[in-house]
């Protein structure tokens, strides 16, 4: 175990592989919701606005159907051919048709009241569920991943600080200017050597009065 106080990181590369992959679950989520919103958006705006003007217009024209095609089958009775009244089968079957046109498109606007309020209950309850992925991934991962930044910016500086210097640089560093050479301690040894035996042989006339 690193002691109190010390990181045991095994590889840097993983922490930066950690961080990628949270980058690209974030980008990918976060597109994700996006794209079911926007179509459960358009689902709703279609539901609540198209289709509810689109059948209430087909029912105010399958009521008009209807009144034209009563119109035209009372029309036919009244009238006399020899003496007698037509069957008016063709304008009977206009009505009958007019009138199921008519409570089809009430059944259709019956229905389009009765989606918007299950889908828009549905949405509401999709929104809940996806709320806590939703502030995850606007709060929580950038968080992490922050976090991930300063962890991996401070152990690349830290191993910055721990590179030793090249062999030569480190040699050169170690010996100071004030420290001579062996070579050079032999060659002074040398000269002092010489300059006593020159003093000796200067001086033969004192030794031999003394």
């Amino acid at each position: 175990m690193p002691a109190p106080g010390h990181a045991n990181v095994q590889s840097l590369d993983a922490l930066r592989d950690v961080r990628l992959a949270l980058i690209l679950f974030q980008e990918r989520a976060t597109s994700a919701l996006g794209g079911l919103r926007t179509k459960i958006d358009r689902t709703r705006a279609w539901l609540e606005q198209d289709r509810p003007l689109y059948w209430r217009d087909q029912e105010r024209k399958a009521y008009d159907g209807v009144a034209s095609a009563r119109v035209a089958y009372d029309t036919c009775r009244l009238r006399t051919v020899g003496g007698r009244h037509p069957e008016c089968i063709e304008e009977k079957v206009a009505l009958q048709r007019a009138k199921a046109r008519l409570e089809f498109c009430q059944q259709k606007v019956d229905v389009v009241r009765r989606v918007n309020v299950d889908v828009s209950q549905q949405a509401d309850d999709y929104r809940g569920r996806t709320g806590l992925l939703q502030r995850l991934l606007d709060e929580d991962v950038p968080n992490v991943l922050a976090m991930l930044s300063r962890m991996i910016d401070a152990i690349e500086a830290y191993a910055a600080i721990g590179v030793l210097p090249d062999d030569s640089a480190a040699v050169q560093l170690s010996a100071g200017p004030s420290e001579p050479t062996s070579e050079a301690v032999v060659v002074a040894e040398e000269q002092n050597g010489n300059e006593d035996s020159s003093n000796e042989e200067a001086q033969p006339g004192k030794s031999i009065g003394e």
